[in-house]
């Protein structure tokens, strides 16, 4: 099977939930004998027209270079952003990448002649382009989405102030709906009319046990550990404070971050007003494959979000045996049953937080015993030869579905 995984916008650092999602599944249907291909919009307006990796082979379709626009408008500090999104960005750059990228999607589904497109939180721009296709009789092979975020707010190029669910509540072309957790199920189901809510299935995504697994042998090099996006959403803004609090009673703890992001500078400089910038190791943007080897150098994970859909990273850490402190709502406490693979926590609550850390690092038979259990929960509800599988299915009935649909349609014959 050939499988085009279609997505608005990937993160030019390589950091994210979909973008590791996407390499370690590529991973996956290779070793089961299927094809993928990935297609988005250049970061830059430098950017190849293709890049092969392992598992996959990137595309990037230029359109009218918006998205390359918007990683420019985004490297500007957040005061000098206002003054240029009128340079930056024109009224109708929607409807003109939309446009554009609708004939350059359609010559290269002609090229790959993938059986089934599934797409990733499209919300603006290739969804729209996907309903111009099929609205055209252009792409006959089922379409799918998967969403992996909860509603958040956006402004389009036109300054006109909406959210990325009512965007994909207006242009949805999909037969099928996945959401990453129960939140996003609640979430789609509140936004999508009835028609549309018929089609929203959960799956949770997984993780390769084979590469995310205890590693024997390796030093415990940090106590703490925080690997993803540096903001606010993923409370990273807390760790100064906390780490202050956990000095007096661990001198010598050490914390190990990586990732980027908005607040990058503001925590870093919390971390030296706080006179605890020599407990921090900053490895910056690391390679995925880089990812489990750091993993099992820590003691503990943190990942106390105050808005998380999933939790890859949680189900990452898991699977290495390494407890995780996370929080109490949305996808994480789908995951985590507290005080037995894990310990969960109120998003934001810095003395909670603190509490929970101070718990798991003064006893070492807890942290056993969390990190074998968390590792059982991920073998029976995470694994991800589970998840690919369950994901195949459903485009083989995707696919039994629409060639029915085209069997018993006069139009389509």
């Amino acid at each position: 099977m050939r499988i085009l995984h279609v997505c608005d916008s990937l993160n030019p650092s390589g950091v994210g939930g979909y973008e590791s999602y996407l390499h370690y599944l590529s991973r996956a249907l290779e070793s089961q004998g299927h094809e993928s291909f990935i297609v988005t919009q250049p970061p830059g307006t430098n950017s190849p027209e293709s890049v092969k990796r392992p598992y996959y082979t990137l595309f990037h379709l230029p359109g009218n270079l918006l998205e390359a626009r918007k990683w420019d408008f985004l490297s500007l500090p957040e005061e000098e952003r206002a003054k240029a999104a009128g340079r930056i960005f024109r009224q109708d750059d929607v409807a003109s990448d939309v446009e554009i990228l609708a004939g350059q999607l359609n010559s290269l589904v002609h090229d790959i002649s993938p059986d089934i497109i599934h797409a990733h939180s499209t919300y603006v721009v290739f969804n729209r382009v996907i309903e111009k296709l099929r609205k055209n009789r252009l792409v006959n092979v089922p379409v799918l989405a998967t969403i992996h975020g909860l509603p958040k707010a956006l402004v389009l190029p036109n300054g006109e102030k909406t959210t990325d669910y009512r965007q994909l509540a207006e242009s949805c072309p999909f037969d099928r709906i996945i959401a990453v957790s129960r939140a996003v199920e609640v979430a789609l189901q509140a936004h999508l009319s009835k028609r549309l809510r018929k089609r929203v299935n959960v799956l949770y995504l997984g993780v390769d046990l084979s590469i995310f697994q205890p590693q024997t042998g390796l030093k415990r090099k940090w106590d703490l550990g925080f690997f993803g996006r540096l903001e606010r959403m993923k409370a990273v803004d807390l760790f100064p404070e906390m780490l202050s609090a956990l000095k007096p009673h661990f001198p010598d703890i050490r914390l190990v971050i990586t990732g980027d992001g908005s607040i990058r500078r503001e925590v870093f400089n919390d971390f030296g007003r706080m006179n605890v910038i020599e407990q921090v190791d900053y490895l910056g943007v690391v390679p995925i494959d880089r990812i489990p080897s750091l993993m099992n150098s820590i003691r503990v994970f943190l990942y106390p979000s105050r808005e998380e859909p999933f939790g890859l990273s949680v189900i990452e850490a898991m699977a290495c045996g390494v407890p995780v402190i996370t929080s109490n709502i949305h996808g994480p406490s789908e995951i985590v049953t507290h005080a037995y693979d894990g310990f969960t926590v109120s998003p934001g609550d810095v003395d909670e937080l603190t509490k929970a850390v101070r718990r798991i690092m003064s006893d070492f038979a807890l942290r056993v015993k969390l990190g074998k259990n968390a590792r059982n929960t991920v073998e029976k509800r995470f694994d991800l030869q589970k998840h690919s599988m369950l994901l195949l299915q459903l485009y083989q009935n995707l696919q039994s579905a629409v060639s029915f649909a085209a069997e018993t349609d006069p139009q389509r014959r």
